[in-house]
Parts: C-alpha cells; structure tokens; sequence
C-alpha cells in the first residue's frame, strides 16, 4: 500500500510513521500482510481502525493507495485508492484511538 502523509511517502521508519508522519518510536504492524512502521502503538491501532471503517463501508478487500491530511487535533481529510476506484473521507479518533468522527466526501 501506498501512503502519503501530509504530502510525504510514509510507513516506513526512514519516511515516518504511516498515520502521523513522525520519525520517532519504534513500532511495527502488518496491515493487509505488509509491515507498517508507526510511531507508537495507538497510531498503529488507530491506521488499522480507520482502514477496517473504509473496507467495511466500500466492500474492498484491500486499498491500493492511502493519501491523509491533517493531524491528531484538526482530524484527517483522507482519501483511499482500489485500482481506479477512489473514497474520500474525513476522520478523527478519540482518546482510545477509536473514531470519533467519520464521514464521507463527496
């Protein structure tokens, strides 16, 4: 999968974690059987939320490519890619890194 964090490749520990960008941490998690870097443990769980919430809403078994926006405090403008399908979206987690907020662009 491809990730674009805030206008940069990311998911791995050069290019920074796969939700936020940061460099820091020391976290890994597979994801449709490709290991992800991730800062810390609640960007991983909230990266695989936010993914499980766009398969269950589009019926994809996987994304192809995965553009954010924004941060933590403001919430994500997101948009997923399966081959030439395209879903945009908005997102923010709560404290416990579960979704807060989800809702689709048109």
């Amino acid at each position: 999968m491809k990730i674009i964090v805030n206008g940069k490749e990311a998911g791995t520990k050069e290019k920074g974690c796969a939700l936020c960008g940061a460099t820091w941490g020391d976290y890994y998690e597979e994801v449709d059987g490709e290991k992800l870097f991730f800062c810390c443990d609640y960007c991983a769980l909230e990266f695989v939320n936010m993914i499980n919430e766009v398969k269950r809403r589009t019926g994809w078994s996987k994304i192809d490519e995965l553009t954010i926006n924004g941060n933590y405090y403001t919430g994500r403008t997101c948009t997923a890619k399966n081959r030439e399908k395209e879903f945009k979206f908005y997102v923010k987690f709560n404290e416990e890194a579960g979704i807060e907020t989800f809702k689709e662009i048109s």
